[in-house]
């Protein structure tokens, strides 16, 4: 009988002290300040699961619209967005702080086209990047 007691006890200190098989999710969805280049733009993350969607408002045009993912706290994003004579396309990677902001690196590829819509320079720039969540001196660009 003490044997048989005993072991319950190892096995649910042991089953209680594990905890969760999977890690929970990371949860990010919402409105963010993204500073990038001292530059605090209005970023909006929609999450399901670990697939993140949502959009990014920058100076050139209209907001970049984002695809990308979650997992635990690693961010992965990308989209495009352009206008008469220039295409811009990003991709970012980053990660979910201990202070719950989020901290990571955007690649971008300008290509600026002429009239005749041929390319005429083509530029790639790597940036630190930043957000905090809320809108915090957001900068509003005339559209």
């Amino acid at each position: 009988m003490k044997k048989t007691l005993l072991a319950a006890v190892i096995i649910a200190v042991t089953v209680l002290s594990a905890g969760p098989v999977d890690a929970k999710q990371k949860q990010i969805e919402g409105d963010w300040t993204f500073a990038v280049e001292h530059l605090p733009l209005k970023f909006v993350l929609v999450q399901k699961d670990k697939s993140v969607t949502g959009s990014l408002d920058w100076p050139h045009g209209d907001p970049i619209k984002l695809t990308g993912t979650i997992d635990g706290d690693k961010l992965r994003f990308y989209g495009d967005s352009g206008g008469e004579n220039f295409t811009v396309h990003i991709d970012a990677t980053g990660a979910v702080q201990v202070d719950d902001t989020l901290k990571g690196t955007l690649k971008a590829r300008f290509t600026d086209f002429n009239d005749a819509h041929q390319v005429v320079r083509t530029r790639n720039q790597e940036i630190p990047w930043t957000a905090v969540r809320g809108l915090h001196g957001i900068v509003h660009f005339p559209r």
